[in-house]
């Protein structure tokens, strides 16, 4: 006969039993029971006397009773579910007992399933347990780990009322061992949603799903086909998030999808573009005035904008529209989308105030070299602080390129003048390594190579040169480090 439970199996947790009752009480309860009947007890066919099995449980044995009509207990032994007596030959005790050296079976380390039953799927609430094909050995405890099979285990079913992943725990006088099952989850044929309250929503609004139900109908029409709400942790809501504020104008779909086995229902929401009511000058330059051809800086500005939604933002993304040319007062506007706000400011004459030169310290020739201006700027300096290169100069000078010295030089652009002096210096002879031309290379010009790589320091082109051991253009420390070592004597140009 198939060795099945045509009933709903409650769970039995052997260290923690969900139900305890004495077998000697008016009333029993699932758990483990020891055989205590010299005779053993008998499994019947039902749970009545009239139907016995040929399979008798020996004293001593331990079963696992997994539910229970009257004073029978259901149960399995010797691979046979059947009904036992549980007035007659059975003591109720709370635990399946542990493996212990005085109970353990001699050259034994334990049990193994060494075959799975043919059944380890279930659909939840629909099916009862199954143990056809389930084998289990004893392991010995040589170095080889040989096993054997028994008969004689009890079996301990999990729910099958609830879908997920669990474990089937077999137990063989005092060792256990489990497998895995799975109680899948009953199929759902439909999916039927009723919207959540709002689906219409102005730009900027959050989103709400409140109010949404969904109800699916399953293949077994359970509930009188009626259907059953989901709870919310059984589907996954997508196009729009719950929450979300950043539609853009238009129609969205919302789908629902449902996970055993996927299927999908969708409705819309719908967002209307927001107008603004008003908008707000929250922050001003401290001083509204401007020099011809100069710019405002947006960020002196902060503006906020109210919508319809009663929504009110900080905006960062505007224009301004003024005139920056004509000298007085003017009215400049700020635009954000339909709305503008605006404000009074004063265009100021621009108008040049002086000049001012750069590093001259480095202009200048070596003796019999032409003239070299290339290294002089020149910033006109205007009233409103501003500095701006320019090339409208002209200079007067009298320098006698041949003889080495110091010549002033004046610089002239309109009505404004500055002074310098342009240096005609003696051309040092170029030794590697020896930046500061004393004729000789020590860690002195290590030095000032390392602080020219760090920008602490100002070379000379011929102390560049000369700093440049590695010849590639530049002044780095690795030049530094060559140099040293060659100070050193421990390295060589």
């Amino acid at each position: 006969m198939a060795k099945k439970i045509y009933i709903l199996i409650a769970a039995v947790m052997l260290s923690l039993p969900m139900f305890i009752f004495s077998a000697a009480a008016e009333s029993y309860g699932t758990g483990t029971y020891l055989v205590t009947d010299n005779k053993g007890v008998s499994l019947y066919e039902a749970a009545e006397e009239s139907f016995e099995f040929e399979t008798t449980a020996p004293k001593g044995a331990y079963l696992t009773v997994i539910s229970v009509s009257g004073k029978f207990g259901y149960t399995v032994y010797d691979s046979v579910y059947g009904w036992i007596d549980l007035t007659k030959g059975c003591e109720y005790i709370n635990e399946m007992p542990s493996v212990t050296d005085k109970n353990k079976i001699e050259g034994v380390k334990g049990i193994r399933i060494t075959a799975l039953p043919e059944k380890t799927s279930f659909t939840e609430g629909e099916e009862s347990a199954e143990i056809d094909g389930l084998e289990v050995s004893i392991v010995f405890n040589d170095e080889q780990g040989s096993t054997m099979p028994v008969k004689g285990y009890t079996v301990s079913f999990p729910d099958l009322d609830t879908y997920g992943d669990k474990k089937v725990t077999v137990y063989y006088k005092g060792f256990s061992t489990t497998y895995d099952i799975t109680v899948k989850k009953v199929p759902v044929t439909a999916i039927v949603l009723t919207k959540p309250f709002r689906t219409t929503y102005i730009e900027g609004e959050a989103v709400s799903f409140e109010g949404l139900e969904v109800t699916a109908y399953y293949s077994d029409g359970r509930n009188g086909g009626k259907g059953l709400t989901l709870d919310p942790s059984e589907y996954t809501i997508s196009g729009v998030s719950e929450g979300a504020s950043d539609l853009k104008p238009g129609s969205h779909e919302v789908t629902v999808t449902y996970k055993y086995p996927e299927i999908s229902a969708s409705f819309h929401v719908y967002v209307s573009g927001k107008s603004v009511i008003s908008l707000r000058l929250l922050k001003i330059p401290a001083e509204l005035k401007i020099y011809q051809g100069q710019n405002f800086n947006k960020n002196d500005f902060e503006l906020s904008a109210t919508y319809d939604n009663e929504i009110t933002e900080t905006i960062k993304d505007f224009d301004i529209v003024y005139d920056n040319m004509q000298i007085g007062t003017h009215t400049a506007r700020i635009y954000y989308m339909d709305k503008y706000v605006a404000f009074d400011y004063e265009v100021y004459e621009l108008v040049q105030t002086g000049i001012e030169l750069g590093d001259t310290s480095a202009v200048g020739n070596y003796a019999g070299d032409a003239l070299n201006f290339s290294k002089l700027q020149v910033y006109a300096v205007y009233n409103s602080g501003e500095k701006k290169l320019t090339d409208n100069y002209e200079l007067i000078h009298e320098i006698d390129t041949t003889a080495i010295g110091n010549y002033p030089v004046t610089v002239v652009s309109g009505e404004f003048t500055a002074e310098f002096e342009y240096r005609v210096a003696k051309r040092q002879e170029i030794r590697i390594g020896d930046v500061n031309f004393d004729g000789s290379v020590k860690a002195a010009d290590a030095r000032l190579a390392l602080r020219c790589s760090a920008k602490i320091e100002t070379l000379s082109e011929d102390a560049r040169l000369a700093a440049d051991v590695d010849l590639d253009g530049k002044i780095t420390a690795s030049d530094a480090r060559k140099i040293l070592r060659v100070a050193a004597g421990l390295d060589k140009f």
